[in-house]
């Protein structure tokens, strides 16, 4: 089963992203994937928007784990205005209109690298990304514990 944006999801991220463009850039920024990432969240949204889309589309739902899979035996790479993206990563930023830069790293609290669920992604350093490997090695993924929408782990 292919996964579609609600209205409801669409007009959360909306909100999400008019609040994002009303406090961007209160302080220079100059490295260049945040600002990459910022030129696509201000400028190019819609197509940002529809690719997002796609990607959904293109995967499948799995009720068990909530994850959204690509069914691949790695993990997807989108090409995206000339700059290649990993696309849990694109899906993240889009769905929460939150610029990344080159040292956070998109962690999969489910444990599935092929899931693109924004909720099921969280921001972290390379460093918590492997606890978070070793953890789940050890004791398994608390799927009743996962986040049921991304926005609400911004707050």
């Amino acid at each position: 089963m292919a996964v579609v944006l609600s209205t409801e999801a669409l007009e959360r991220m909306a909100a999400r992203r008019a609040e994002y463009l009303a406090h961007r850039l209160k302080v220079p920024i100059t490295e260049e994937q945040y600002l990459w990432w910022d030129d696509v969240i201000t400028h190019h949204h819609a197509e940002a928007l529809a690719t997002y889309e796609k990607l959904l589309r293109w995967t499948t739902y799995r009720p068990s784990t909530g994850c959204f899979s690509t069914n691949l035996d790695t993990v997807l790479k989108i090409k995206f205005r000339g700059v290649n993206v990993v696309a849990h990563r694109f899906t993240y930023a889009i769905h929460c209109s939150l610029p990344l830069s080159q040292k956070q790293v998109a962690r999969h609290q489910c444990g599935n690298f092929t899931c693109l669920n924004a909720a099921h992604i969280e921001l972290g350093d390379q460093a918590q990304n492997f606890q978070d490997y070793l953890a789940a090695s050890a004791y398994g993924i608390r799927r009743d514990l996962l986040p049921r929408d991304p926005l609400g782990t911004l707050r």
